[in-house]
């Protein structure tokens, strides 16, 4: 067998187009996320070839008493209404299927504006020039790439979040897994199968760990639900993405030499990786937008540790266990949050789980408890990537330094 041609320019322009039609033909018409095919990895990555079972009904009633017991803690200690509706959110446990299906549910809105965003932006090619021959693509070749990567973003984008969802559902805990998004109405989704599991594995009481989810995942939602800290981490979200596209460079580079080479189908497997060909062009606009996220995302974690330790004293007593597990559950991140983490831009490990904490503590010696509520009260009092490491300079911004 013939080695495949090195670069794109001359003979090689023949052998690429090719290659990039057949993918093309391969690929559903449209612009949009695929959706259905997203619904389908996600299903599929979620279960492989392991039972799936549903959860008995006697779970479901007792998670229900767990849910009141831990809304009433949650509130006193947040000051907050825990849904926007005004009606008690609940835990229910679930399969790793339908908790895989009802995240993509509640991510949807969030993903159909990053789709959005990536068709608005197109897709610019830079001109590359064969070094030892002095030219560049062909005109044919370079109408075919630009087809190709504006028609390769949304199936991408499609096969990347179905995976990560599949990956996440195999060891998901509750919904706020990746706080990308609220829950979708009151119901809070808990993948049943995975707390038995985590439950045994750590020898912890079964209701000690439930109850202790159904804090962590209240205080996320009573954050989470309020409509500008979604719309300020979507929007962060959605930003991030336009600064980051699919790499031509690294795609000629794929073709070229990748274990794919010749094979289509083996090539849109690749696909369902986000860091095959991603790039992103370093510049002070994206380390800002980064910034932003990252001092987001670890306010938002940091203070729902806080809650759900605050509440866990209360309820539980000695539930240092239970904090050691989760801890080392965080330094062992699966694929999926790996995954999920490129996908948005969002950082999910322990050292954002300790920033925020350190932020929280930091206001809490200096103003103490009736001024952290003052957190989530409006945009203007999310604290900047500056405020977060320095808690100090959030409480004279606001005017609630002197106690």
């Amino acid at each position: 067998m013939s080695d495949p041609p090195s670069s794109f320019s001359g003979g090689g322009d023949e052998f690429f187009s090719k290659m990039l039609g057949d993918l093309l033909r391969l690929m559903p018409s449209g612009g949009a996320m695929q959706w259905q095919l997203a619904y389908q990895l996600a299903a599929s990555s979620a279960t492989g070839d392991s039972p799936d079972p549903y959860p008995d009904p006697r779970e479901r009633i007792r998670l229900e008493e767990l849910s009141k017991i831990a809304e009433l803690h949650v509130a006193d200690v947040t000051g907050m209404h825990l849904s926007p509706s005004g009606r008690s959110p609940r835990l229910t446990p679930t399969s790793r299927a339908e908790w895989a299906r009802r995240t993509l549910d509640s991510w949807r809105p969030v993903l159909d504006r990053l789709s959005g965003a990536f068709r608005a932006g197109g897709v610019k090619l830079p001109g590359v020039v064969d070094p030892e021959q002095g030219e560049g693509r062909s005109a044919q070749l370079e109408e075919m790439l630009g087809r190709w990567m504006s028609a390769v973003m949304p199936m991408m984008m499609s096969m990347q979040v179905g995976s990560a969802v599949g990956q996440l559902a195999g060891r998901a805990l509750g919904h706020y897994e990746v706080p990308l998004a609220p829950a979708t109405g009151d119901e809070i989704l808990v993948v049943s199968a995975n707390m038995h599991q985590m439950a045994e594995d750590w020898s912890l009481p079964a209701d000690d760990l439930g109850l202790w989810l159904c804090v962590h995942e209240m205080a996320h939602h009573a954050v989470l639900s309020r409509p500008h800290v979604a719309e300020r981490l979507a929007s962060l979200v959605v930003a991030h993405a336009e600064k980051v596209r699919p790499d031509p460079a690294a795609l000629e580079q794929l073709m070229q030499s990748g274990p794919a080479m010749g094979d289509p189908a083996s090539m849109l497997e690749l696909l369902g990786d986000p860091s095959a060909f991603a790039g992103a062009l370093d510049s002070d606009e994206l380390r800002r937008l980064r910034a932003e996220l990252d001092a987001l995302t670890a306010t938002i974690s940091g203070y729902c540790e806080h809650v759900t330790s605050l509440v866990a004293r209360r309820l539980i007593g000695e539930h240092a266990p239970i904090g050691e597990a989760m801890r080392r559950r965080r330094l062992g991140r699966g694929a999926g949050e790996r995954m999920a983490e490129h996908l948005f831009g969002l950082s999910l490990d322990q050292d954002q789980v300790d920033r925020g904490e350190h932020f929280v503590t930091g206001v809490l010696d200096r103003s103490g408890d009736a001024q952290l509520a003052r957190l989530w009260v409006d945009e203007e009092s999310l604290p900047t990537p500056a405020e977060v490491d320095a808690p100090g300079l959030w409480l004279a911004r606001l005017g609630l330094d002197d106690r």
